[in-house]
């Protein structure tokens, strides 16, 4: 199975720290829902019962009693300012909008990505990852360098095109907890930036560190640690006369982590740009046990409580009143899916019953060519949601969220019409790299169709076909 996930979650916390999920060495077999979705998965509507019921759940670790109820209190008092914007903003117009790419390392599968195959012009930045901390410094095995090396080639065809070493992806966090704890450990992995920018000429660090002061009974400045490394890599940048670079950041996207994790103002002040994670908003786990859309892009009226608040719309709103200016938020796109086992194949809808993660796929993830496959074979026609602009589709006990080229045709057009600086797609592997799809026999297939209608959208001059 091709390794088109391991990286980016906001939820998951991996227990492999190499964050290897799908190759033969692996044997991650179960995902540990972290401290924040036990915080703001508190409240859940009891489908079964056919009635609403407000529920918080004891979490695994100690959690504040004040955290315990954040999720209702964002609910409640931001619904009125975030929930329904209809307009859009009169602010600067932005006219280079980026797409952000997010490519990982391949792995030995025959179906797995090569970077001599990506297209040069598809994105605007490439983030490959996902390099590991290791004694304070920036590490990647010498294979994963080789690779890099082959990114950053790819701008000989498009000298416009940026590629960064992203740092690292889900679940890697003790790396940055050791490092950013003093001035001292935060110059060395600062150094060793400066020499691999340098060396294998790429343009820049993506930091995405999941998430500071996520884990209890850690250092509690960690929200401040990660505020002085930024600043002093931004300090760092502004003295090379040569070699300056970019220095961008991966966030969360619930309100609850927002605040726990990062001083909004500081990260509009030190970075290039940030990307937002607006997918991985609903899943099967113990604690949400239901069927949920990936990446809604608005709330859907079968949204309670603070459901109502997990789709993208809010959320970069929220990152915005904040203090996090528009043009530097990139928001989050993604090219895989979640699969669910409905418990009833009779009750398929939004917020269905579910009894673990669907066969499609692996740990309950599953890449676009396979939901091609999935909807080919068994001539699925998908459900396309209106309010949430999001598609499912289910076949017996199988139920699978994920986006198609209609549904990040809509997402793209908001970015573009509420002027954020871009898309961020998480990630190249799990697009169809290879063009297989065959749901129109009228369209002439092409490589990357997801990426490709995103660009398509947010610039004028590109074209897919």
């Amino acid at each position: 199975m091709t390794d088109v996930y391991s990286g980016h979650s906001q939820f998951v916390l991996l227990t492999d720290n190499r964050r290897r999920w799908f190759d033969g060495r692996t044997l991650f077999l179960l995902i540990v829902v972290t401290v924040p979705i036990i915080i703001f998965c508190g409240i859940y509507t009891i489908i079964l019962k056919g009635n609403e019921a407000l529920l918080y759940p004891k979490s695994y670790v100690e959690v504040p009693s004040l955290l315990k109820h954040r999720a209702k209190s964002y609910s409640d008092a931001r619904s009125s300012k975030y929930f329904d914007i209809h307009a859009p903003p009169s602010v600067h117009e932005v006219k280079d909008f980026k797409l952000v790419c997010y490519y990982n390392f391949p792995t030995d599968d025959f179906n797995t990505l090569q970077p001599q195959d990506i297209d040069p012009f598809l994105c605007t930045h490439i983030l490959v990852g996902f390099a590991s901390i290791a004694n304070h410094s920036i590490n990647l095995a010498e294979n994963e360098l080789q690779i890099l090396s082959m990114v950053a080639s790819l701008k000989t065809f498009n000298s416009d095109l940026k590629v960064l070493v992203s740092v690292g992806g889900a679940g890697d966090d003790t790396g940055f907890s050791d490092m950013v704890v003093n001035h001292t450990n935060r110059k060395t992995f600062i150094h060793s930036v400066v020499n691999l920018v340098k060396k294998h000429k790429v343009d820049g660090v993506d930091l995405d560190w999941e998430f500071p002061n996520e884990i209890p009974h850690h250092d509690k400045n960690q929200k401040l640690h990660f505020v002085q490394l930024l600043e002093e890599i931004r300090a760092t940048i502004n003295k090379q006369t040569r070699h300056k670079f970019l220095l961008t950041v991966a966030v969360a996207a619930p309100a609850v982590i927002v605040d726990n994790s990062y001083d909004v103002v500081y990260l509009n002040e030190f970075t290039d740009f940030i990307s937002v994670m607006t997918y991985d908003f609903h899943f099967f786990s113990k604690v949400t046990p239901f069927t949920g859309l990936n990446s809604p892009l608005f709330e859907s009226q079968d949204d309670k409580g603070y459901f109502r608040s997990l789709n993208i719309n809010y959320t970069v709103h929220y990152w915005v009143s904040r203090g996090m200016s528009r043009a530097k938020i990139m928001v989050g796109l993604p090219t895989y899916g979640h699969t669910f086992r409905l418990t009833n194949s009779h009750n398929r809808g939004l917020y269905a019953p579910a009894r673990g993660v669907g066969k499609l796929g692996s740990l309950g993830f599953v890449d676009y060519t396979q939901v091609c496959k999935f909807l080919d074979l068994n001539q699925i026609s998908p459900v396309f949601d209106l309010d949430s602009k999001s598609p499912y589709a289910t076949k017996g006990s199988e139920w699978v969220s994920f986006d198609n080229e209609q549904s990040l045709s809509f997402k793209a057009e908001f970015v573009r019409d509420y002027q954020f600086g871009g898309a961020m797609v998480y990630s190249l592997n799990a697009d169809d790299h290879m063009g297989a799809c065959k749901l129109d026999p009228n369209v002439q297939n092409k490589p990357f169709p997801l990426v490709g209608k995103i660009r398509e959208i947010l610039d004028k001059n590109y074209s897919i076909y």
